[in-house]
């Protein structure tokens, strides 16, 4: 259950409306105001279901992470290699230059899906939260209010705001590097 921490931080920044909880109820209970009493086992098997989903995407959104990470960790690595090893100043500037514009290119594209899986944990958790109202108990919710529903940066700090902090923090180190690699070469021109 604690993977879904980030799930249940990024919804909360963006409240249901009654139009999302009708709209929602619309389409999981096909028009009826609620589920159908009979068909609880049904939907219990379902929300086990998109439970898992939700769960995957959490995982999914980890590799993503650790793949940046990785690329990046390379990228620093590459540059360090071309401004050590490079015998032409000029050369070994365009080269650092032009990998440092393609790495933060590449941090936009992280953050970008980053975006997209907070969207997609938004979406996921007013799923949830609509299927767990006609559960004998709502576990996901009650761990999002004892985590103060994320108004409390003590209780609990979305991970979204890490993940875009770390992707600018890489994009900073690269306009850096640009704006060294930049002056040095004005320096020696000089």
């Amino acid at each position: 259950m604690s993977q879904v921490h980030s799930l249940l931080s990024d919804s909360s920044q963006h409240g249901m409306s009654e139009s999302d909880n009708h709209e929602i109820d619309d389409v999981i209970f096909h028009g009826q105001d609620e589920a159908d009493p009979q068909k609880l086992d049904v939907l219990l098997e379902q929300y086990k279901l998109f439970v898992d989903t939700s769960e995957r995407l959490v995982a999914r959104r980890q590799l993503v992470n650790t793949f940046f990470l990785s690329v990046n960790a390379l990228v620093l690595t590459a540059l360090a290699l071309i401004a050590r090893e490079s015998t032409a100043g000029y050369v070994s500037a365009i080269g650092i230059i032009s990998v440092s514009v393609a790495a933060i290119v590449l941090c936009f594209a992280w953050r970008s899906l980053v975006r997209s899986y907070r969207q997609l944990n938004e979406g996921k958790f007013k799923v949830i939260r609509r299927l767990e109202r006609e559960l004998p108990a709502a576990v996901f919710y009650a761990e999002w209010v004892e985590l103060g529903e994320g108004k409390n940066h003590l209780k609990y700090k979305p991970f979204t705001s890490t993940e875009n902090g770390v992707s600018l923090t890489f994009v900073g180190i690269y306009c850096v590097v640009i704006l060294v690699t930049g002056g040095w070469q004005i320096y020696t021109a000089l």
